[in-house]
């Protein structure tokens, strides 16, 4: 894992949100699947990139690679930020989730924080 890169993990409303810093490679991506797994039982996850600084082509490769593992389970993923489309634009149709792509919806966490969970 890079080892600049962290996922917060915070909960608004019943909805759990991940929040990505940092460098992207490889490593990282297993992390975020890995996390993406553990939280399939969620109806709706939010993953926010405008905190990664730098993508690496073997991480999203590693990442698009895995994702089609999630495509069975019923939980909505919902990228946004800058990044978003870099994570999800290549994969292959027959294996992709359904995936909303927010480009526009700053969040505050400032005064909504309910839960924060920070892994490295």
């Amino acid at each position: 894992m890079a080892s600049n890169f962290g996922i917060s993990v915070y909960r608004f409303n019943k909805v759990l949100q991940l929040k990505l810093s940092g460098d992207f490679d490889g490593s990282s991506a297993l992390q975020l699947i890995s996390l993406m797994r553990n939280c399939i039982n969620e109806p709706e996850i939010f993953i926010h990139t405008d905190s990664i600084s730098q993508m690496e082509p073997f991480g999203l490769n590693i990442f698009r690679y895995n994702l089609g593992s999630l495509a069975k389970y019923p939980t909505k993923f919902v990228f946004t930020g800058e990044k978003a489309l870099s994570l999800i634009e290549t994969w292959p149709d027959n294996s992709r989730p359904e995936f909303e792509v927010e480009k526009e919806r700053p969040r505050n966490y400032q005064y909504s924080m309910l839960e924060e969970h920070i892994f490295y």
